[in-house]
């Protein structure tokens, strides 16, 4: 069951949250979109977060996995990152040019949220919230050696499948000095997961806790900001200084304050209801009603909200011990 969820939740909290979809609000459209695309979301999820307990990784490393995986999907599979223009998004040209690159064809700003996003809302989140929800499997391998194949092998062909719509759809094209590039910077991300800087973060005794609601508000706001930063340097800029800025806070909190599954939990949640946030404030999606996307959206809040519950509750002193 913790493994389905993840698999299964992934592409929920990686696309459904911000309502921007074409069928943001088709039920139906939406369950066969869940069932597509979790190999690829949630077979990532998984592997990343197989390689960080079988090696031994910390939440940073699962977090420098995740931010291969989220460059790698703009990059290489479904090649938005070099698309110069793309018909069902009026609003494409505003986001790629301010900060466009002219020599690598890519636009800083939207390569930078888009890695973001999937390090956020395609791994952290689902398996914060496995760590959180599933205290019997925290530390423990969930994939075994006949599940790794298959799940690469089902992530390889949706991600072929992306790749070849985001050609035929978009007209997107991928040369080989830009795949060989990206690959590298993804390979970097991947060793560096690796060293030390991917191990464990060291934990002092402490006795306070950062208050539940802190964490949650803090990630809600943090999702928030990033999305709602004009794509332009000044932006980028901001949105940096957010990540560098919220990443030394945590770190801080992990080594001097009680900080574990309760505070991990609480920061997917936080993530995912700052998701859901930004998708009410998302433009209309074409041929969306405002009905649909309204209901939709509160929908996934009043679920992220019993999910919030749920983590207080199974992460309770009481529960834990």
């Amino acid at each position: 069951m913790p493994l389905l969820c993840v698999f299964l939740g992934a592409p929920v909290t990686a696309e459904y949250l911000q309502a921007y979809l074409s069928f943001t609000g088709d039920p139906w459209a939406s369950v066969g979109g869940i069932a597509f695309f979790a190999p690829l979301y949630g077979g990532a999820a998984l592997l990343i977060r197989e390689i960080a307990v079988r090696t031994g990784r910390g939440w940073s490393g699962v977090l420098l996995l995740g931010a291969a995986f989220g460059l790698a999907m703009p990059g290489v599979i479904d090649l938005a990152m070099f698309g110069a223009d793309r018909a069902d998004v009026a609003y494409w040209a505003q986001l790629r040019e301010p900060t466009l690159i002219e020599p690598l064809g890519l636009s800083a700003a939207t390569t930078l949220s888009w890695t973001v996003g999937h390090v956020m809302m395609s791994v952290g989140a689902p398996l914060a919230l496995l760590h959180a929800l599933a205290p019997t499997h925290r530390d423990r391998p969930l994939l075994g050696r006949v599940g790794i194949p298959l799940t690469i092998a089902a992530a390889a062909l949706v991600a072929v499948a992306v790749h070849q719509d985001g050609q035929q759809s978009y007209g997107y094209s991928l040369s080989i000095g830009q795949a060989v590039s990206v690959l590298a910077v993804v390979a970097m991300l991947g060793v560096v997961a690796l060293t030390g800087l991917g191990a464990p973060t060291p934990v002092r005794r402490a006795e306070k806790r950062v208050p539940a609601a802190l964490v949650v508000l803090g990630a809600a706001l943090l999702k928030v900001m990033i999305d709602l930063m004009p794509p332009t340097w000044i932006g980028l800029l901001f949105s940096v200084t957010c990540l560098v800025a919220a990443g030394v806070i945590i770190h801080w909190c992990a080594a001097n304050r009680v900080w574990g599954p309760r505070e991990i939990g609480l920061l997917g949640i936080g993530v995912v209801i700052g998701g859901i946030l930004i998708g009410f404030m998302a433009p209309m999606p074409e041929g969306v009603s405002i009905a649909a996307k309204m209901g939709q959206s509160s929908t996934l809040l009043v679920l992220a909200l019993l999910v919030l519950v749920c983590v207080l509750q199974r992460t309770s002193v009481r529960s834990e011990g």
